[in-house]
């Protein structure tokens, strides 16, 4: 029998103890890597969202507060925050610096038939960030089921739902059922097809709907008046400059992006920081129990490689015993750890709030896991089966 054959047979030579090893190995390997890809998802999503806010501003109704810019609602008149003021934006000194402008109107809806089911109806244009209310990082909304208002619904009673949203109203658990039937919203004696839900992985952002804003003014009838109006500027050297211009247009309040993310940075700064500590953890768990597992093999074995090397097997085939021993193991926690990964990977995005998927990055993260732990726990019993002599083999057995 080659040197290869007995380093993959010798794990099961104990069935009881391989079985137990294996799983182990693959909870430790498989949460290993959708720790590691929480770390990194975390740290993409700071570092996307900081190239992003560093040249947006947010304007609000002048003495509004919170992100839904409650309490500064004032009856039309000259300082009425409104398309009015939008064409002031759009007049500033540096309105040659604004990439984009994007306006939204908000109205609250309740649902008197489910308790606390409160939910905000907000309307944009099509193309505009689904910017959800209450959520830390508003450009994170994402679609996970159907389509994106798009060109050509201005006017089309079409609605984007969030998932708490379609989850406590429409009765949608998956995003996925959506394309099994058509669904609707009724809001004012006005029908509006569902064509897709979002979600920002935070359940308060996730219980609105985005509806086109000419449809909102036709079924709300708010006028002319705005909620929110989100500027882009060109490059983060003009921020200041337009900033102190919008400052200027007194219905407006001005909050720079950086001031209203600092939570969202905080927040995903400690997760990401977390995750790379249970990883770690996790790392140097399984670091532990594949060496504790290497070298309890080779104590048991001790006699054998002695004899091995007796009757003239080399230090190369006692390597690749164990080195195909060690592998043999982790591939099979690597197997393991992509049966489990499969299923906990939206459970872990649900819980950490940030997008994790089984996909390429995780296989790959599970393989270089089991890689690293093969090599790991073949290191000490490699170091000990090319020292060892027959003669020391039969002392220690005696």
């Amino acid at each position: 029998m080659s040197a290869l054959s007995r380093g993959f047979i010798n794990p099961f030579r104990n069935k009881a103890r391989a079985v137990v090893v294996v799983a182990l190995l693959s909870m430790v390997t498989g949460f290993l890597a959708l720790m590691v890809q929480g770390t990194l998802a975390s740290r993409e999503q700071i570092a996307n969202m900081e190239g992003r806010v560093r040249t947006l501003i947010e304007l609000r109704e002048a003495g509004a507060f919170g992100t839904g810019g409650f309490g500064g609602d004032k009856p039309i008149g000259e300082e009425h925050f409104s398309t009015d003021t939008l064409e002031a934006v759009l007049r500033i000194p540096n309105a040659r610096h604004l990439a984009r402008v994007d306006e939204y109107v908000y109205k609250p809806e309740v649902d008197p038939a489910k308790k606390n089911a409160y939910a905000m109806v907000i309307g944009l244009h099509p193309g505009a960030a689904l910017r959800a209310i209450g959520e830390v990082d508003y450009e994170n909304a994402r679609i996970i089921g159907g389509r994106n208002v798009q060109a050509g619904d201005e006017n089309a009673n079409v609605a984007i739902v969030g998932r708490l949203y379609a989850e406590q109203r429409l009765g949608i658990a998956n995003a996925s059922d959506l394309a099994r039937a058509e669904q609707h919203v009724l809001f004012n004696g006005q029908r509006f097809k569902v064509i897709g839900i979002y979600t920002t992985a935070n359940d308060f952002g996730d219980n609105h709907v985005f509806i086109p804003i000419n449809a909102f003014r036709a079924t709300f009838n708010p006028g002319k008046k705005l909620s929110k109006i989100f500027v882009t500027v060109d490059s983060v050297a003009n921020v200041e400059s337009v900033v102190a211009d919008l400052k200027k247009i007194p219905e407006a309040d001005v909050v720079t992006a950086p001031e209203a993310v600092s939570t969202a940075r905080t927040t995903l700064g400690t997760l990401a920081v977390a995750s790379a500590y249970a990883a770690i953890l996790l790392f140097a768990i399984g670091a532990v129990l594949t060496v504790f597992v290497m070298v309890l093999s080779m104590r048991e074995r001790i006699r054998e490689i002695g004899t091995l090397k007796a009757i003239g097997a080399s230090n190369r085939e006692i390597v690749l015993q164990f080195l195909s021993e060690a592998f043999a193991v982790s591939a099979l926690g690597a197997a393991g750890a992509l049966l489990l990964a499969l299923p906990f990977a939206p459970l872990m995005s649900h819980v950490l709030g940030v997008p994790i998927a089984f996909d390429r990055q995780v296989v790959l993260l599970i393989l270089a896991g089991s890689v690293s732990f093969a090599a790991l726990g073949s290191l000490y019993p490699v170091i000990q089966g090319v020292r060892l002599s027959p003669v020391d083999a039969m002392r220690r057995t005696a």
